[in-house]
């Protein structure tokens, strides 16, 4: 395995002037430091706006409900690797049944993760059951699921370049009931943004092309990436898809802070900054 590797590796090395008389694996590690710092946190994570209410001047919320996402496994696709079937065998589990649990995990998640997010802006934030009514005078946060894609992680980090990405959207709606003071307060919902949200593995270099690079560079987004979750007050999740989930609401949160400062609902120092595509 090794041997192919190395022969692999050879093939795909550029042959530049004086790295012919160098040893493979210095040749590496010059290619990591080139190709690094251009591929290191290529994952991205953005939002794109669909609809903002031109209302303004809306009464602060005395309650802000966060349902959680509808997620199916239409949505859900699992690793595609050659090995996943062996991974649920060992596990006593099938696809259907792996599938499912991602999409439980991800509804969880985002759920979680929006109300800590609105919580940190001051405002009353609280996870519901899907049967909860919305009084007047609150705030109602749904979403749904898009796509939720594990990828195909052997392509991923053989080959890289986007090959087997693992990615996953969501789309996300915010509706104030009996908000607008030039409305009864028993008025029905009014949809005040809709936006979505998309968050990806990237598109780094992969072991074959690199010789070992492209590991080194994913090793360094993935601690790019944990290091940013940290300090944005985000939970570390063991599952690649959780990951993204918490990535993707918080971007969410970003964006709807916008849109709380913007009604002055929270004070200018606590509103972010989404990233747009």
């Amino acid at each position: 395995m090794r041997t192919w590797l190395r022969q692999a590796h050879d093939s795909t090395v550029p042959r530049f002037g004086s790295c012919r008389r160098i040893s493979a694996p210095l040749c590496s590690a010059v290619l990591a430091a080139l190709i690094g710092p251009a591929w290191t946190g290529c994952a991205q994570t953005v939002v794109k706006s669909e609809y903002e209410s031109s209302k303004s001047r809306l009464t602060r919320p005395s309650r802000i409900l966060v349902y959680d996402f509808a997620a199916t496994r239409e949505q859900v696709k699992e690793n595609q690797g050659l090995l996943q079937g062996t991974v649920n065998s060992f596990e006593g589990t099938t696809t259907w049944e792996h599938e499912g649990e991602i999409a439980n995990e991800v509804r969880g998640v985002a759920a979680e993760e929006m109300v800590k997010a609105i919580q940190n802006f001051g405002l009353p934030a609280e996870r519901v059951a899907a049967n909860t009514p919305v009084p007047p005078g609150a705030l109602a946060i749904t979403g749904q699921f898009l796509n939720v894609d594990e990828g195909n992680k052997g392509a991923r980090m053989a080959i890289g370049f986007g090959m087997g990405q693992s990615r996953v959207d969501v789309r996300i709606q915010m509706f104030g009931y009996g908000l607008d003071p030039a409305q009864p307060s028993d008025t029905g919902p009014m949809k005040l943004v809709e936006f979505e949200t998309h968050a990806d593995s990237g598109s780094m270099p992969g072991a074959l092309v690199t010789g070992g690079a492209g590991m080194a560079a994913g090793a360094a987004t993935g601690a790019v990436v944990g290091a940013n979750m940290a300090v944005g007050g985000l939970k570390a999740y063991r599952s690649a898809m959780a990951s993204m989930t918490a990535r993707s609401v918080g971007q969410a949160g970003d964006y709807l802070s916008e849109f709380f400062g913007r009604q002055g609902w929270i004070s200018p120092d606590k509103i972010k900054h989404a990233d747009r595509p």
